[in-house]
């Protein structure tokens, strides 16, 4: 992880200098807020959490998305752990019914789709080695479905991120809280790339096709965890740094959602549907939980849930085998086997995505490892 390491070097400094002047900014948004003209409390104060990420993040399923189709209502999907967290944030904390939740979600974001190609993501292109962005969320700007909250058009969600943060700011709602949820479609396709160049017959000489497939994607981690990180390590830049992108510096908590393994152990303790895929998540979250502390985020870990096993996805590495296919089978769906039922007779799964129980459970690890 050189690279990675490159960017902990480089940022290390601004990252202190946003720390020492926490209080400051903390201090300056207080005493605006208390000289705001009169005019802005016409709409009741509250305080803004703020998600963003892939089809977790706006809690996608693939039944929900058979059962609605063509019409893709976002209505129809209740948001996810984001959701989830919201509720446990108006519980939790003072003035909990002051709490508004706002879902950025894209199903389908890979880290370069978040950043976009347009002047964010070019100007971080340029001023942040590594970073890489392209065509902004396919899943609205190409197949025309709706999101729960609508970017400007051709605005990439890291844009549009920044606009909610300084609209809510100027408003007298600022976002006290972001959480973050990406890179997984990004090893999503990595391994679509891997299948398809097994069966073109690139990994012959590597065993069953199951063992040429684990080949493959083992040779592929360590450019594709560099080129996710880096792409991370840019995405909360801009969130930190947003001044210098048309925004403004956001200095609260951010919360970065990790990652699960659903190519585990599905069906039979220890026996994995992917093998070697738990071992290859526990690495990217090692190196991920490293790269977003650099910028003050917290890491929220649902493969293994170190502040409590018991909501771990994968217990399999917290050496608890047994209990890996019951919970994989309970908290995604990959095990769903049935049918959509409004007449287009698609298939429900196997589906990556957690069912609403395994919503709830991330949002639970979040509480624990981000408290």
């Amino acid at each position: 992880m050189q690279a990675t390491n490159g960017l902990a070097y480089a940022f290390r400094l601004r990252t202190r200098v946003i720390g020492y002047a926490t209080a400051i900014a903390l201090a300056l948004t207080a005493l605006a807020l208390a000289l705001a003209p009169t005019a802005r409390a016409a709409s009741a104060p509250h305080t803004t959490y703020l998600g963003l990420g892939d089809s977790v993040t706006f809690g996608y399923s693939q039944e929900l998305f058979n059962e609605n189709f063509p019409e893709e209502n976002p209505e129809a999907f209740p948001g996810g752990y984001v959701t989830d967290y919201w509720e446990a944030l108006k519980a939790n904390k003072v003035g909990a019914s002051k709490w508004k939740q706002i879902n950025d979600g894209c199903p389908g974001e890979t880290t370069d789709s978040f950043i976009g190609n347009g002047p964010v993501g070019k100007g971080l292109e340029a001023g942040f080695p590594g970073t890489h962005g392209e065509a902004p969320c396919a899943y609205k700007y190409v197949n025309g479905f709706s999101l729960h909250d609508e970017y400007e058009p051709g605005q990439s969600q890291l844009e549009h991120a920044l606009e909610q943060i300084k609209r809510r700011s100027e408003q007298g709602h600022p976002v006290l809280v972001i959480s973050l949820g990406i890179g997984a479609n990004d090893i999503l396709h990595r391994i679509k790339q891997c299948e398809k160049e097994v069966a073109e017959g690139l990994f012959e000489g590597f065993g069953t096709p199951a063992e040429q497939l684990k080949v493959c994607e083992e040779a592929s981690a360590g450019p594709l965890f560099t080129h996710v990180l880096n792409n991370v390590a840019g995405i909360l830049y801009t969130i930190r740094n947003g001044s210098s992108f048309g925004g403004v510096n956001y200095t609260g908590k951010i919360v970065f959602d990790g990652y699960y393994d659903p190519f585990g152990s599905v069906f039979q303790p220890g026996v994995e549907v992917q093998p070697g895929s738990n071992l290859l998540d526990l690495l990217l979250n090692a190196k991920a939980r490293r790269v977003v502390g650099q910028f003050g985020a917290c890491y929220a870990d649902p493969q293994r849930s170190p502040a409590n096993h018991a909501l771990a996805f994968n217990p399999l590495t917290n050496g608890e085998a047994a209990a890996e296919p019951e919970r994989l089978q309970k908290w995604t769906n990959m095990a769903n086997t049935t049918f959509a039922v409004n007449g287009n007779k698609a298939k429900n799964g196997p589906d990556i995505h957690p069912t609403p129980e395994g919503y709830a459970v991330l949002a639970k690890n979040i509480e624990a490892e981000c408290p």
